[in-house]
């Protein structure tokens, strides 16, 4: 159960992290990207942006660390070893794995958020990849 919590944890972090940045970039990019011509119209502030985000992205965020909270307890119960970093190397593959194929294509399609991209890919693969097992394995140990 401490990984689905952690996972959750972890989840709601990223949220706190990676939203502000996406709103900033969503009022930048607006003249470049097509979709963002006719979502964010000229003159909307950033508050206005942020909020629909924010309503959107922390529950989604917390499913989803739950959602890698229970895969790390299938991983643990495969009994796989350390490595890349991590207590649990199998869950670490999947983690990277799943934030290649979420961040790939915006990666690759839209240039103007390579930076943003790859920050917040690094963010999902620490929070997701690394802090969720040692989180769990410290509220394992220290938490009773």
């Amino acid at each position: 159960m401490e990984e689905v919590f952690s996972g959750a944890v972890c989840g709601f972090t990223w949220a706190i992290i990676a939203t502000l940045p996406l709103a900033v970039w969503a009022l930048k990019a607006r003249q470049e990207v097509p979709f963002l011509k006719t979502a964010v119209p000229e003159g909307m502030s950033l508050l206005i942006i942020t909020i629909p985000l924010a309503s959107f992205f922390f529950p989604a965020s917390s499913a989803l660390g739950i959602v890698f909270g229970m895969l790390l307890i299938a991983a643990k119960d495969a009994h796989t070893q350390s490595g890349l970093g991590s207590p649990n190397l199998m869950y670490t593959l999947i983690v990277l794995i799943t934030a290649f194929m979420l961040f790939f294509p915006f990666f690759a399609l839209v240039r103007s958020a390579r930076r943003l991209t790859i920050f917040l890919a690094f963010v999902f693969v620490a929070l997701f990849g690394w802090l969720t097992p040692y989180l769990a394995q410290y509220a394992v140990n220290h938490v009773s």
